[in-house]
C-alpha cells in the first residue's frame, strides 16, 4: 500500500505545476522524460496493484494493443500540440500514459517470452523510426516547439530506442540461451 501511494504521489507531482510546466518547456521534457516517467510509474503501480489482472493471453494481447494505441496517439505531433494548448487534454495525456503503463505491466505479466521479445523489438524499432523522422525532417512537426528542440528530441529518442533494442536483444540472447 505504501509503494502504491508513493507511485501515485509521484505521478501527481509530474502532472501539476511547477513540475509539469518545467517539463513542458522542451520536447525532450514532455515527450520523452514525462511520457516514459509516467509509463514507468504506471508499470510500478501495476506491479503493486493486485486487484486488477488480465486473465488470459487474448486479454494481455489486447492490453498491449491498447497501450500501443495510446502511445502512438500521443506521439502524433498534432496531439502533442493540442495537449499544450488545452490543459484538460494535457491532463488526459498524463493519465493515458500512467494507465497505459499499468496496462502494459499487466499485459506483459504472464505472456510467452517470444511475444515479449517480439513486442520489445517492435516497440524499440518504432522509437528509432520516430527519432529518424524527427531527425531528418527540416520542417516543424510540432508547432509548440522549435526545430532545434525537435532535432534535440530526435537524438535523445534515437539513443533511448537503440538502448531498449539492445537490451531486448541481450535479454533474448542471455535469458533464452540458458539451459535448464
Amino acid at each position: 500500500m505504501g509503494k502504491s501511494l508513493l507511485y501515485l504521489a509521484l505521478f501527481f507531482i509530474t502532472t501539476l505545476p511547477p513540475v509539469d510546466d518545467y517539463l513542458d518547456r522542451t520536447m525532450v521534457g514532455k515527450v520523452l522524460i514525462q511520457t516514459f516517467g509516467q509509463i514507468i510509474l504506471g508499470m510500478l503501480f501495476g506491479r503493486e496493484l493486485k486487484a486488477f489482472s488480465l486473465k488470459d493471453d487474448s486479454q494481455r494481447i489486447s492490453g498491449i494493443i491498447i497501450f500501443t494505441f495510446l502511445f502512438i496517439f500521443w506521439s502524433i505531433p498534432r496531439s502533442v500540440d493540442l495537449s499544450e494548448i488545452y490543459p484538460w487534454l494535457d491532463q488526459l495525456y498524463h493519465l493515458s500514459m500512467f494507465v497505459g503503463g499499468l496496462i502494459l505491466y499487466k499485459s506483459l505479466t504472464g505472456l510467452n517470452r517470444i511475444v515479449k521479445g517480439a513486442y520489445g523489438l517492435l516497440f524499440s524499432s518504432m522509437l528509432v523510426a520516430t527519432a529518424l523522422v524527427y531527425k531528418w525532417k527540416n520542417t516543424l512537426l510540432c508547432s509548440t516547439y522549435t526545430l532545434e528542440d525537435q532535432h534535440t528530441y530526435s537524438r535523445y529518442l534515437l539513443v533511448f530506442g537503440i538502448a531498449i533494442y539492445i537490451s531486448v536483444v541481450l535479454w533474448i540472447v542471455f535469458k533464452w540461451g540458458k539451459r535448464r
